[in-house]
């Protein structure tokens, strides 16, 4: 007789949420984490080994494993220092020069990311378009502050979408296909 797993259990949710490279990455992780913490003691690992098997199994529970394509991440660093900086150069030319217009709005922007991590990615890097913030996440749809409803923020909202689902390569309605993936 094969017992089955309830779908609401603890364990259930553990099982199917590991993946052997998720494992294998947040054990090393957790371990070389507690390695720094302790400065390499020996003597610390009584304690440490326990903590680093609760950490992990936690981490696979609250947080499953979602594939990354590093190189996509690497490759996004540069769109991001930009963003970053035209959004500080935008608000504080704006701050010191009042004449300059702003036509301030609040607009809905549907996110077609999955839930997750990747929506929660995207949702942090809309505070980094010029002008914008982010107010309130709803299911699928953000509430964003905009300082000039004149400008074409909805364009760059695309953008940095479909840069996020090819970040994360699991995010198939933008991007099929990238070779580097990989699992934390």
């Amino acid at each position: 007789m094969k017992t089955k797993l309830k779908s609401t259990g603890f364990l259930y949710v553990f099982v199917k949420n590991v993946t052997p490279s998720s494992l294998v990455f947040r054990i090393l992780l957790f371990l070389l984490t507690w390695w720094v913490l302790t400065d390499g003691d020996a003597s610390s690992w009584w304690i440490g080994l326990p903590a680093v098997i609760l950490s992990t199994i936690l981490s696979i529970t609250l947080f499953p494993p979602v594939h990354i394509a590093f190189i996509r991440l690497a490759a996004f660093i540069p769109l991001f220092l930009i963003y970053s900086i035209k959004g500080a150069l935008e608000v504080a030319l704006r701050v010191f020069h009042p004449r300059l217009p702003i036509s301030p709005d609040m607009v809905k922007y549907s996110l077609s990311l999955p839930p997750g991590l990747p929506r929660v990615f995207m949702v942090n890097l809309v505070n980094l378009i010029p002008g914008t913030l982010t107010v309130q996440m709803e299911d699928n749809e953000l509430t964003i502050h905009i300082m000039d409803s004149r400008h074409d923020f909805k364009t760059e909202l695309i953008i940095l979408e479909e840069q996020v689902a090819k970040i994360f390569s699991s995010c198939q309605n933008f991007y099929k296909g990238d070779k580097y993936n990989a699992t934390i």
